[in-house]
């Protein structure tokens, strides 16, 4: 892959991260084991083979991946301030909200599971609360993000190189 070809792949990846983590309701993506962020990883280095026809070693795929999730993770929390900033969302309290309805659905015959779900109604509430970053705060939680969004990513972009070679074995 030339060097157009793998920042193509990387804002493939970058963008569906940035729509994983800031849409409301594809955030629910991420409450299972953050797989919105390991499926950047995988589509974007799916349609970078496909499209380009390249044959890449699972290091390039984890690299790609990796980048991928630098990227979006920056953009995300990016994406996240000015969103809490000037339009007064934040991303994935929909999501939290919806979560913390369902258990509480669940636990309402279960007069034992009460102290926990006084708890989760606590935490709800802390979550909920409107905050101030500066801008150390959103530097910190964007480095945070990339670094632990890359990974996740890069082990998605290496999922898609084993994926198409043991189809191309068949």
């Amino acid at each position: 892959m030339d060097s157009r070809e793998k920042s193509s792949t990387v804002l493939i990846g970058a963008a569906i991260v940035l729509v994983t983590t800031t849409v409301p309701y594809l955030t629910m993506l991420n409450v299972f084991l953050f797989s919105g962020i390991f499926l950047a990883g995988l589509v974007s280095l799916t349609f970078s083979i496909m499209r380009y026809q390249v044959r890449l070693p699972y290091n390039e795929a984890f690299v790609l991946g990796f980048f991928a999730g630098v990227l979006g993770g920056i953009l995300s929390e990016g994406a996240a301030w000015i969103l809490m900033e000037y339009a007064g969302y934040r991303p994935g309290t929909e999501s939290l909200a919806l979560i913390i309805g369902w258990l509480l659905e669940m636990a309402s015959d279960k007069p034992e599971l009460q102290p926990q779900v006084q708890a989760l109604l606590e935490a709800e509430k802390l979550a909920l609360a409107p905050i101030i970053l500066s801008w150390r705060d959103v530097l910190a939680s964007m480095l945070f993000s990339a670094a632990f969004y890359a990974p996740i990513a890069g082990f998605g972009g290496m999922l898609a190189v084993f994926r198409l070679k043991r189809k191309a074995r068949r």
